[in-house]
């Protein structure tokens, strides 16, 4: 059953109740009251007609009076008037002869409640001729009249009472389904939502009271089950994301230990063959076709060692030597050695040297590293005739750490700026653009080692890279380097 359903049945009940025990309380008050009135009425009444009957009985004689007495006996009211001699039996059984001969020596006049099926009330008083009493005037009424309301009294009580029932039921049931039944349904159904993960969805409760405030905290419990479920689900794909990089971190310590070893026993056979092509090469007996192949072994011999090299630094665990540095310089001096390999792929570098920038704490062979590895691939990755921009600017940022989705407080910076008007990435290249082994180029025209050295040195620097590309628009890299704490 439903509250409102409980609150009408226990409204109605407490109704009838009260009802009840006010109707039996004013009907018994009632009967008291109407009975004492026709006691004191009879006694008055039968002393009145004692009295006259007396003065008829002393003037005319007892025939006379007894006469007269017969005439009101026949009358068309509902009392009765009755002779009793001293020596009679009056009617009503219940009146002894002690009581009546108490009122034959001049007591009070008496009366006494006859019940049954015709109830009746029976009044006595003496019939005085002067010192003598001849007998007692008896009345007798009928108690139906009293009957007769109390019924009445009862029927009223009863049917006040259903109204009011009726009226407060239909009271108790609307206020009770406005105020509690549909808040309750609009709760209940909020809890089915949230069991059912639906956080979003929220309750107005127009009213002001504990329902509403219970709404209130319904609300706020959502809130902040979707404030958890989310920090949840974020937590889960920080702890997958960590758990994939931990993975695949040990398979690049097992891959850099391989890498490690093989570039040693490359090392010493890869010189021995480039010594041997460089003796060829500047041999005077050896014609030009020889000596072609001999540049030839020569060049490739040194791209075998630089990848070899890139190897070992991928593999390598070792600190940066660290300094301050004018990166300007730095980066200058990194392009004067880039320019042939640009000029060759006709490709124009543009330095932007507008912005004066603070000097750095950094490893300089490193950083060179890093800016030869963007501006070189920045390089191919650009049509011919086209331009490379670099550039260094001055930022604060709160940069985001990938791996852990975490913003740090912001900072001043010293960004390097490589962009290019090239080819561009796609978003799934984006997303794997550090990995190391991981290249987009044909075979033989990279090792996928560039930028995974780039970014690793970056972070040991306390720095960090970003990166913005789009298909056929082109790519922009962006070094950012703290600025040193003033001493």
């Amino acid at each position: 059953m439903r509250i409102s359903g409980k609150l009408t049945l226990g409204v109605i009940a407490g109704i009838v109740a009260i009802l009840a025990i006010s109707s039996y309380l004013t009907v018994n008050r009632e009967v008291l009251l109407f009975e004492t009135d026709m006691a004191r009425d009879h006694e008055i009444f039968a002393q009145a007609v004692a009295s006259s009957m007396a003065r008829v009985w002393r003037v005319d004689g007892r025939a006379h009076a007894l006469g007269l007495l017969e005439q009101l006996d026949a009358g068309e009211g509902s009392v009765r008037v009755r002779f009793v001699p001293r020596d009679g039996h009056p009617t009503d059984p219940h009146i002894g002869q002690s009581a009546l001969a108490g009122v034959l020596r001049g007591g009070a006049p008496l009366h006494d409640k006859l019940e049954g099926p015709s109830p009746k009330l029976y009044s006595y008083a003496a019939v005085r001729l002067g010192s003598e009493t001849p007998g007692l005037l008896e009345l007798s009424e009928s108690l139906s009249p009293r009957d007769a309301y109390v019924r009445s009294t009862v029927l009223r009580a009863a049917i006040t009472a259903l109204c009011l029932g009726i009226v407060c039921a239909a009271l108790t049931f609307a206020l009770g389904s406005s105020i509690v039944g549909r808040p309750v349904r609009a709760l209940v159904e909020q809890a089915r939502r949230i069991g059912a993960g639906d956080l979003g969805s929220r309750l107005d409760l127009p009213q002001h009271d504990e329902i509403a405030e219970l709404g209130n905290e319904m609300n706020a419990m959502s809130s902040k089950l979707a404030d958890a479920s989310a920090r949840l689900v974020a937590e889960t794909a920080a702890r997958v994301h960590a758990l994939e990089q931990l993975r695949h971190a040990d398979r690049l310590v097992t891959v850099g230990k391989l890498a490690s070893g093989i570039a040693h026993e490359l090392g010493t056979p890869l010189n021995v063959v480039s010594g041997r092509a460089k003796m060829i090469f500047q041999s005077p007996v050896a014609d030009e076709p020889v000596r072609n192949n001999a540049r030839i072994v020569m060049e490739q011999s040194e791209r075998m060692a630089q990848i070899i090299r890139q190897l070992l630094d991928f593999a390598r665990a070792g600190k940066p030597n660290k300094a301050l540095i004018d990166l300007r310089n730095l980066v200058s001096s990194t392009l004067s050695l880039l320019r042939p390999i640009a000029d060759k792929r006709r490709v124009t570098l543009r330095l932007d040297s507008s912005e004066q920038v603070p000097d750095v704490i950094a490893d300089a062979a490193q950083l060179q590293q890093v800016v030869t590895n963007l501006v070189v691939n920045a390089v191919q990755a650009t049509p011919e005739s086209g331009v490379v921009q670099i550039g260094l600017r001055t930022a604060n940022e709160s940069p985001r750490d990938s791996e852990i989705g975490v913003s740090r407080p912001a900072q001043p910076y010293v960004c390097i700026v490589v962009s290019d008007r090239g080819t561009g990435m796609s978003e799934q290249t984006l997303e794997r653009i550090f990995e190391p082994f991981f290249t987009t180029k044909d075979i033989g025209e990279g090792t996928g080692l560039g930028l995974a050295v780039a970014y690793g040195i970056v972070q040991e620097h306390g720095g960090f890279i970003t990166v913005e590309s789009k298909l056929a628009e082109g790519s922009r890299f962006e070094v950012y380097l703290p600025v040193p704490s003033p001493p």
